[in-house]
């Protein structure tokens, strides 16, 4: 009997440690798969508010193109496209979840590709500003104009779905209607609506998942915690009851 009560004590104790330990690794790898898509939802609000706060920025430049001298006009005009770029950019870093790491690498390879040109550029303004002949005028307008077709093509996928934006931006800015403005921008704004709807409902529903998996994982904690202290119980009553047996058979051999 002393024997059974050690084992079952021992048994409970190991099945106790074994339970607790492999519930404990399981709540921690719950727990920090919640938080990190709590964190990434986090993420893609804050960036598509930031996407929008920039969108009306650039809607305020739009307008300004009509309340500026005709020959401050193309300079307006340029800031607002980089403003919807930069609207754009942080609809898409909001809707694909893209970590601000990525973006920044991305803006930094295009920057790294796009400064040959831009110099090239500046080099042939001031030739075209230089030039007298009309010939030679036609020429360097030409070399302009083929200039960008030169530009290296992005090695990264976000840098290249940043040009696309890019591209995408010109577009719309150089729409003569609003109409125009928003017929382009509505295919570029309504795919990024369709996959933050897909990629919101997902982490939602996995973030619903991991709470009920959490609150089965701490049932079967409190579960294997009552088990163990039963079998703890138990093992005490049989070395309880050795102990009486025992002090039985010495009151008997003495009565005796």
């Amino acid at each position: 009997m002393m024997l059974i009560g050690f084992g079952l004590s021992l048994v409970s104790v190991i099945f106790n440690s074994l339970v607790i330990t492999y519930v404990n690794r399981r709540l921690k790898e719950v727990d920090e798969e919640r938080t990190l898509l709590s964190d990434s939802l986090e993420r893609q609000a804050s960036a598509l508010t930031e996407g929008g706060n920039q969108f009306n920025f650039y809607r305020m430049m739009h307008n300004l193109e009509f309340a500026v001298p005709p020959g401050k006009a193309p300079d307006v005009a340029s800031d607002a496209t980089n403003q919807l770029q930069s609207a754009l950019t942080k609809y898409y870093q909001g809707a694909y979840d893209i970590p601000q790491t990525e973006i920044t690498n991305a803006e930094t390879e295009e920057l790294g590709l796009s400064l040959p040109i831009m110099e090239k550029g500046l080099q042939l303004e001031r030739e075209y500003q230089a030039a007298t002949s009309p010939a030679d005028k036609a020429r360097l307008r030409k070399e302009q104009d083929d200039l960008q077709k030169q530009l290296p093509e992005p090695k990264s996928d976000v840098a290249r779905k940043l040009r696309e934006l890019q591209k995408s931006a010109e577009q719309a800015e150089d729409a003569t209607s609003e109409a125009g403005l928003f017929s382009g921008l509505l295919p570029v704004m309504k795919s990024f609506q369709d996959q933050v709807a897909t990629t919101s409902e997902k982490k939602r529903s996995r973030i619903a998942e991991l709470r009920a998996a959490r609150a089965s994982l701490v049932r079967k904690s409190d579960y294997a915690s009552a088990a163990a202290i039963f079998f703890q119980l138990l093992g005490l009553m049989f070395i309880l009851a050795r102990d009486l047996w025992n002090q039985r058979v010495t009151a008997r051999q003495k009565a005796g």
